[in-house]
């Protein structure tokens, strides 16, 4: 199969916020965005990491990308089956156990995805910054630096994953919930 390696073919994976899917917060309040940081690429966890479904914003149940508040790739099952087909170990990703308790008190098994590795994969001739700071408002993207990866994230994305319309039309295809997909160089919902 030839993939066809333009920058137009990949899109932001990033939770949808008119779902009905809940955000969820650690239990643990010692664990917050940069829990993974500085680590080690063998970490691993004896226990998972647990989360519980807050009754504010949202009606509470879970997704198969599922929102919270550590800004986590939290995946269920399903979607992680569906990023394992595609990951490389260019970026030294792992996986780490977590659990989701929602508002009927389900608990239901999830994956932390954590690339190691984060390139700095921005285009800084064409990319926008904000005035006096190295913050990128309008980012670009270098796609010799992206190479053959189909999925990748960046020290300078945020908590974004961006994949390439291969895996966005299998995620799709299997009807993954919680989610939502735009174009890198656009703003807006793509459905």
């Amino acid at each position: 199969m030839k993939i066809e390696r333009t920058i137009e073919k990949y899109y932001y994976l990033t939770g949808d916020e008119k779902s009905k899917v809940g955000n969820a917060d650690p239990i643990d309040s010692n664990i917050h965005w940069d829990f993974f940081e500085n680590k080690s690429k063998d970490f691993k966890l004896t226990d998972p990491i647990k989360f519980k479904i807050n009754p504010g914003r949202f009606t509470g149940q879970t997704g198969d990308f599922q929102f919270n508040s550590c800004g986590f790739l939290l995946f269920s099952d399903k979607l992680r089956t569906i990023i394992e087909k595609y990951i490389t170990d260019i970026d030294s990703p792992n996986w780490f156990p977590a659990q989701v308790t929602d508002l009927n008190n389900v608990t239901t098994n999830y994956s932390i995805l954590y690339l190691f590795d984060k390139p700095d994969f921005l285009d800084y001739q064409n990319s926008t910054f904000v005035q006096g700071t190295d913050h990128p408002i309008k980012k670009r993207f270098e796609l010799s630096k992206i190479g053959d990866r189909l999925l990748f994230n960046s020290t300078k994305l945020g908590v974004s994953l961006c994949v390439h319309d291969i895996i966005r039309k299998e995620i799709k295809k299997e009807g993954c919930t919680g989610l939502y997909f735009y174009k890198i160089h656009t703003a807006g919902r793509l459905s």
